[in-house]
């Protein structure tokens, strides 16, 4: 007797997205009707007061009474098929199966949760996007998501929808001025090797002002720095050194996926600092690549502040994989 053909699943209806982060959790049900996806009953939770991801699962999973069809979760660092692995600046460790037994299916995508941005930037408008650099749009080139917030993340979009996340926030911070190699010294004695992360993300502030300030220790958080720019000199210029770092690594994402369909940048701590009226430090800096600059001076690049991008794009993602697939 020969085997019956698989019958595909229905579409699902009812989604479980989530975009985890080292500090802030936040979960929707995202209704899937047509071509229409709207996001319901959103919560935000802080990462620190959950001892990993099924708790905040079980925790928000405990209010719906509808199951759940399919989720899709984005998490902060490099995702893998092995059944469990570490997140980057979070000290969870991700079981697959614990995380499909608490959702109630094994529908489940786990992805970058940069990834996650890069999927819901084709349903970005622009009332959402503040230009930084007009550049010339390429409709067949790759568009770059850059996000800056308690890490340093990188991820594409290519012209056919197809999004890739990497981890390129880890590579090398590259020094050029005496403060960057002062930053650079006592970095190195603190963690051996120095990223990109290290200087162009949230955590960075307070040592990039003590630097500037010759103090012994970070005396003043990040959000007290940026409070305060408007008056204080010392933390004015820590935010312009701030901005020209995550400038110079922008340029080196921008080059490394050829990103002439737009750089967009965003995260909890670019959406804050990144104006127009504050984009002349990050345009210096991502420009500046020698022969490359004309390139990069054609690159559009554009600050998002869409808080519910990456929910979107998790909702994406799990109508694009389990639109129909095999029982």
């Amino acid at each position: 007797m020969q085997d019956q053909p698989k019958q595909a699943r229905s579409r699902p209806a009812r989604i479980l997205v989530g975009d985890i982060g080292a500090t802030h959790s936040r979960l929707a049900i995202c209704l899937v009707e047509g071509d229409r996806v709207d996001l319901e009953r959103q919560e935000k939770y802080r990462s620190s007061e959950h001892s990993g991801l099924t708790g905040v699962l079980e925790r928000f999973l405990a209010g719906e009474k509808e199951p759940v069809e399919a989720a899709c979760l984005g998490l902060p660092g490099p995702v893998h098929q092995s059944v469990a692995f570490s997140l980057t600046n979070l000290p969870w460790k991700v079981d697959r199966e614990a995380v499909q037994r608490a959702i109630g299916t094994d529908r489940v995508a786990l992805i970058n949760d940069v990834e996650a941005s890069a999927a819901g930037i084709p349903g970005l408008s622009h009332d959402e996007l503040i230009c930084l650099q007009q550049g010339r749009h390429d409709p067949n080139g790759n568009r770059v998501i850059v996000s800056v917030g308690t890490g340093f993340g990188v991820s594409a979009l290519t012209p056919t929808g197809y999004t890739f996340p990497t981890e390129a926030g880890h590579m090398t911070f590259s020094p050029r001025r005496d403060p960057d190699f002062d930053l650079y010294a006592k970095l190195q004695l603190e963690y051996g090797h120095v990223s990109w992360e290290r200087v162009a993300s949230g955590s960075a502030l307070p040592r990039i002002h003590a630097i500037l300030t010759a103090g012994p220790s970070p005396l003043l958080d990040g959000s007290e720095i940026v409070r305060r720019s408007e008056t204080d000199a010392a933390c004015r210029r820590t935010l312009e050194t701030f901005r020209r770092y995550v400038g110079a690594a922008a340029g080196d994402a921008a080059l490394t996926l050829h990103a002439s369909g737009g750089l967009y940048l965003g995260g909890g701590v670019a959406s804050n600092i990144f104006k127009q009226e504050h984009a002349n430090a990050f345009l210096a800096a991502f420009r500046d690549k020698g022969r490359m600059r004309p390139l990069l001076e054609r690159t559009p690049v554009y600050v998002f502040n869409e808080d519910d991008l990456a929910l979107r794009g998790a909702a994406r993602t799990a109508i694009a994989e389990f639109g129909s697939e095999p029982e």
